[in-house]
């Protein structure tokens, strides 16, 4: 290994430990040692990605594709933080200028689906991880653990919950015990009306992971379709011990408080509110995860 490769191969390491200017001044140094190197201005891209300084990032991907224009991880990387900063129009750009260099590039795959995901495009992000799940090759494997789930979750958000349902039991075959699979396959049970499935997956869910919030707050909605307004808010009070700040508990606390205020009738409008607050959330917390 040469002085450049042992240079980036350390600025990768500061970068990934947080020490960003160390990093920086090992990078300064390899552009002198090797200028207009485009393994330089990536691993420069990367680092500031990594600080959250996008715009030096974005210009440093830049420099890399004028010296490189036919790699296509290049142009997937700057997708990525292209992505991070909410531009999905010129994130889908970059992946798809990378597919063109390479169609079969697992990595601008997956993200190209994601990208779609996030925009709402749910049918083009199935057809895209269904692409994926074609694809063999050494740059899949770190997606494969999760790929069922991400389709489960499009075909949930376009309303197709039979669909949605088989993935997610894929994905709970190849990840056993997984929190979110098993959170997703107790909302499909109860968008079925399958209220006992529902309630006993969800408490399987609490049992291995008594710190999931989302799953409290998705048993107490099947205890709430059950008219056990009761059983829903002591549930929530348990989930609220733990997370004392989390607004969204306190929030459907008082939605069944509302209910139960009715003398337990069972009032339509509110029941969906509360169904379609807790997709939302359960939805954004994922992805932040």
């Amino acid at each position: 290994m040469g002085r450049l490769e042992r240079l980036l191969g350390k600025a990768i390491d500061f970068t990934e430990v947080g020490r960003y200017e160390d990093a920086l001044k090992l990078l300064n140094r390899a552009d002198q040692i090797s200028p207009d190197n485009p393994e330089v201005y990536l691993s420069f891209a990367l680092t500031y990605d990594a600080m959250g300084n996008y715009d030096f990032s974005i210009n440093s991907y830049n420099k890399a594709i004028v010296l490189n224009p036919k790699d296509p991880h290049i142009h997937t990387q700057m997708g990525i933080t292209l992505y991070k900063m909410n531009k999905g129009n010129s994130a889908i750009l970059q992946f798809e200028k990378a597919l063109e260099l390479n169609p079969d590039y697992c990595m601008a795959k997956w993200h190209l689906a994601l990208t779609y995901k996030a925009l709402g495009l749910f049918e083009e992000s199935i057809n895209i991880f269904k692409e994926c799940l074609l694809i063999n090759s050494e740059d899949s494997d770190y997606y494969k653990e999760e790929i069922h789930f991400q389709i489960g979750q499009c075909y949930y958000d376009l309303g197709w919950t039979k669909e949605a349902l088989t993935h997610f039991r894929s994905q709970l075959k190849i990840t056993p015990g997984d929190k979110w699979s098993l959170l997703s396959i107790g909302n499909c049970y109860l968008d079925f009306g399958w209220i006992n499935e529902s309630v006993n997956t969800l408490k399987h869910t609490i049992q291995l992971n008594p710190d999931f919030i989302p799953a409290y707050n998705a048993l107490a909605l099947s205890y709430t379709e059950m008219g056990w307004f009761d059983e829903a808010i002591e549930i929530l009070k348990q989930a609220l011990i733990l997370s004392p700040e989390d607004q969204s508990i306190k929030d459907n606390i008082d939605y069944i408080d509302s209910l139960k205020d009715e003398n337990g009738k069972n009032n339509f409008i509110l029941l969906y509110f509360i169904s379609e607050l807790i997709k939302e959330r359960y939805s954004k917390s994922k992805n932040n995860n």
